[in-house]
């Protein structure tokens, strides 16, 4: 699942289609080759209104707004997926902001240092929902507000057939920490397949956790267990990441 947002795409240009079209299948994270990268922001920032919990678009449009032209949108948009994800993604919000806090001012750098230490519940969210200029997903609304309706994933309740089906359903709500910790879990008690140890390693990939992916194979190879080549030909990798 998270392997179609690591495809790097052909590093040649895009043909010459409406810009609609054309982002609408980009894969690359980064989109350095767009010629009007202001219009390709605003088409992210509209896709973002509309799905929220995109992480591909939500990262190619934080990293695109690292460009000068951009720059003071970039805030807004790290915003963004800080409120799609909550408290889940952590990993995934850690990477970006660090990605890009020297773009930052410093005042907007120490405001996401706090919010990726403290957990926003729902009575404290109110609190980073103050409007910063680039971002679609932000109330502007600085005291409490009361949901008509609120929809979401509950595990404990939950009931699911697989494994992966769980992991699965983490994924499409941003829950990657989760998700995880469930594939480690079965790695480590030796129930994994091949299907689980590919997501586990996408994970780890996506999320540019050497270290975690380090510690697991460590632990493989203090337990005996065979170590695939997948994991071997991502630890080679990890070194670039």
């Amino acid at each position: 699942m998270l392997e179609k947002l690591l495809r790097s795409g052909s590093v040649q240009s895009p043909p010459e289609l409406p810009l609609t079209f054309s982002l609408a299948s980009e894969r690359q994270l980064r989109l350095q080759h767009y010629s009007e990268p202001l219009r390709a922001w605003r088409f992210l920032s509209h896709h973002v209104r509309r799905y929220p919990h995109d992480l591909r678009a939500h990262t190619q449009r934080i990293l695109l707004a690292q460009q000068e032209v951009l720059r003071s949108r970039l805030a807004g948009s790290l915003q963004d997926l800080f409120l799609a994800l909550g408290n889940a993604g952590h990993l995934l919000r850690e990477r970006l902001f660090h990605l890009v806090k020297d773009d930052l001012s410093r005042a907007d750098e120490m405001f996401f240092q706090e919010w990726l230490q403290v957990a926003a519940d729902a009575a404290g969210v109110e609190a980073y929902q103050q409007w910063r200029e680039g971002s679609v997903l932000s109330t502007g609304q600085d005291t409490a507000s009361i949901k008509l309706l609120a929809i979401e994933r509950s595990q404990e309740t939950a009931e699911y057939s697989t494994v992966m089906e769980e992991v699965f359903a983490c994924l499409e709500y941003g829950q990657v920490d989760t998700a995880q910790a469930l594939l480690e879990t079965e790695v480590i008690a030796g129930r994994a397949d091949a299907a689980m140890e590919e997501e586990l390693v996408n994970i780890y990939q996506y999320t540019r956790s050497k270290d975690g992916l380090a510690n697991m194979i460590r632990h493989l190879q203090e337990n005996g267990s065979e170590v695939s080549a997948l994991w071997l030909e991502k630890q080679q990798e990890s070194e670039q990441w």
